[in-house]
């Protein structure tokens, strides 16, 4: 087991991180790690054995760890069950490990002070290795229901703009935003990976492919309009933005309480990227457009009585529709390993009706290029 410390990270910002190395595979968790890892939240816990199920591998690897305990520690909250989330390929590690520990830093350091809905976490560390391990709750053992692609209902959609208002007004401005610089960076580079020539060539020959070419023709013209976005969010007001509010990330409590996932890409940027994204992916064809309007409405609404200055909504509807591009690379150019066909096809039909319904080139003064 390694030896925890504390570093700091800004103004009254700490991050854990590990002087020793975290574990590689599922295979290298034991009792004893389960025991040191839960001690700092339940002193004297003695995990006694474990099992493990429903393993997953993505831009991330998960499994559920079921516990055993022959002492559970102070208080009588310890977890039977937990939710591991860390690099545990080669291909993790090398690729994806900036925001595997991105995700260990956001709840070590921020969650405290998120006024969202989020999971608890039992334990979080980096390495010096490219290690990030987050310990969370285990979400089905709440019986909550998770989103997915297109299938979120307009209310799923309100009530998390709702939270992102609070998210939002909370960090405007912060003076720890800075200490954030370059977490913007994996999304990015991963974003101009996706519009490469190469990768174009397979995206075109989807089954989507022609509707693809209808929204943007050319792989240049994403870039162009990539970078032009890029720019105008960098030049906004900047908060804590959640960074992938898609709706495969919300999750609902039996009571319909909407809660947000997967922070590893969270970074210092505009509230909108947050807002454009959850509104696309979120709703289906039919309802986005009907109901787009209204429910950015919401958000300003929100984030106003939240104490945050608003401009005027034909500035937040260019917004919005500017916003389309990163929606339309991050929902149709996924690529194949990253997930089920059937959610790749879900972002991509989603994506490219935005895309196209908001002129997106028009929108950032690209189309002509």
């Amino acid at each position: 087991m390694t030896i925890i410390y504390s570093r700091e990270l800004g103004e009254n910002m700490t991050t854990i991180e590990t002087s020793a190395r975290l574990p590689r595979s599922f295979d290298e968790f034991t009792a004893d790690w389960f025991s040191k890892a839960l001690s700092r939240q339940f002193p004297g816990a003695i995990v006694s054995g474990f099992s493990r199920n429903s393993e997953r591998v993505g831009t991330s690897a998960s499994c559920r760890f079921e516990l055993t305990y022959a002492n559970r520690g102070e208080g009588d909250d310890a977890p039977n069950v937990v939710y591991l989330k860390g690099g545990f390929t080669e291909q993790q590690l090398n690729r994806y490990w900036m925001v595997l520990q991105q995700e260990a830093r956001f709840y070590s350091a921020l969650s405290h002070d998120v006024p969202t809905t989020i999971p608890r976490h039992y334990f979080a560390a980096i390495d010096e290795e490219k290690q990030g391990i987050t310990m969370l709750e285990d979400l089905v053992s709440r019986n909550v229901r998770f989103g997915f692609w297109g299938e979120l209902t307009v209310d799923d959609v309100a009530g998390l703009l709702e939270q992102f208002a609070a998210l939002h007004a909370r960090w405007l401005g912060d003076a720890r935003l800075p200490s954030l610089a370059g977490w913007e960076v994996p999304q990015r580079e991963f974003l101009k990976y996706l519009v490469r020539d190469k990768h174009w060539e397979e995206l075109t020959g989807r089954a989507y492919g022609p509707e693809l070419i209808e929204a943007i023709p050319e792989p240049r013209l994403v870039r162009a309009a990539l970078e032009r976005l890029w720019a105008l969010n960098d030049a906004a007001r900047r908060t804590l933005v959640h960074g992938d509010a898609h709706g495969g990330n919300m999750y609902f409590a039996p009571d319909g309480a909407p809660g947000i996932l997967d922070w590893q890409l969270c970074f210092a940027g505009t509230p909108m990227h947050d807002v454009s994204w959850l509104i696309v992916s979120g709703l289906n064809i039919e309802d986005r457009p009907a109901e787009e309007a209204r429910l950015l409405k919401t958000y300003a609404a929100a984030a106003a009585a939240h104490g945050m200055e608003m401009p005027d909504f034909d500035a937040i509807w260019l917004s919005h529709r500017q916003q389309m591009v990163h929606a339309f690379v991050s929902g149709a150019c996924e690529p194949k390993e990253s997930g089920p066909v059937e959610a790749i096809n879900a972002a991509a039909r989603v994506a490219i009706a935005a895309a196209n319904d908001h002129d997106v080139l028009d929108a950032l003064g690209v189309a002509g290029i």
